[in-house]
């Protein structure tokens, strides 16, 4: 089984201002109005899900990931694979049909 790496302590302010812009105004019992409950076992934060757009924040952090270089090195092959257009096919899929 495949673990994934700790987030550094320094990039967790980042996470949390990005949760916090995706936020909406309402106030949440949930995540007491922060946009997150709190930080995994990997020091990931557990987003608020009532009142965060979360696919909004994942993109904005993918981005982050690409530009940070120690991020990129930890993390960028996890976003990698997801990112294959639509309207191709990987290589696999391929060379399947080929045979």
């Amino acid at each position: 089984m495949e673990t994934t790496p700790r987030l550094p302590d320094e990039h967790l302010a980042k996470a949390r201002e990005l949760a916090a812009a995706q936020r909406s105004d309402k106030k949440c019992k949930i995540c007491y109005s922060r946009g997150y409950q709190g930080t995994d076992q990997n020091n990931m934060l557990v987003l608020c899900a009532k009142c965060v757009d979360v696919d909004a924040v994942g993109k904005a952090w993918r981005e982050y990931v690409r530009d940070t270089p120690a991020l990129s090195e930890l993390y960028g092959d996890y976003f990698d694979e997801e990112e294959t257009p639509e309207g191709e096919t990987s290589d696999d899929e391929t060379s399947e049909d080929a045979a």
